[in-house]
């Protein structure tokens, strides 16, 4: 079977909204074939380029047409585009998990990669360099609270707000926070720890 028929099959199997890269795609082929046969699929209609190495399978309306793909599935395949570690920053992790109704005023990253900026789909995304410690459990649930926990820096976290996070926690995720609790910053140990106890009462 062709590159380019084995391709369309795994594409059409996708849920519509997937975003993917040529990477997702390396075991049917080489770079170069790949990235040829997405852009003839994109060209005939199939998928669609959203930039930057970017491809989507759109999510269709009756009223509105295409419809844009969910940022969080653009920037992970766009961190497997580069080879990237991502992860929200605090404030838009507080914000997702509606610990904070402050709105980001720019849509805002982490990356173990440089510091730099993308607009896709009409979005703004500004890509902030960090260190390791500062990404730890990036692109996981725990990571996620990890970052919202950042948020409150040096000020106590509300009980309520450890109790919201601690009702998110599976026993995997548990498991994961313990794993993670050394390798992120020394200041989030205190609240990691508060939120274990919560973890373990309900």
């Amino acid at each position: 079977m062709s590159i380019a028929k084995q391709l369309k099959d795994k594409i059409t199997r996708q849920t519509p909204g997937a975003v993917f890269c040529a990477n997702d795609f390396s075991d049917l082929g080489s770079r170069g074939n790949v990235d040829v046969t997405l852009h003839r699929l994109a060209h005939s209609g199939v998928i669609r380029r959203l930039g930057y190495g970017l491809y989507d399978k759109p999510r269709i309306s009756p009223l509105l047409g295409n419809l844009s793909p969910d940022l969080s599935d653009i920037v992970k395949a766009y961190g497997r585009r580069t080879g990237q570690t991502i992860t929200l920053d605090p404030l838009g992790a507080a914000n997702a998990l509606s610990l904070t109704t402050q709105v980001p005023a720019k849509t805002t990253f982490l990356t173990d990669g440089k510091s730099h900026s993308l607009r896709i789909c009409g979005i703004d995304i500004q890509l902030v360099h960090a260190s390791p410690k500062k990404l730890a459990g990036a692109g996981s649930s725990v990571g996620l609270i990890i970052q919202a926990l950042r948020y409150f820096g040096a000020r106590m976290v509300p009980d309520d707000a450890l109790l919201v996070l601690s009702k998110r926690l599976t026993d995997k995720d548990v498991k994961a926070l313990r794993s993670l609790k050394n390798k992120t910053l020394l200041s989030l140990i205190p609240h990691i720890d508060r939120i274990l106890k919560h973890a373990s009462i309900h």
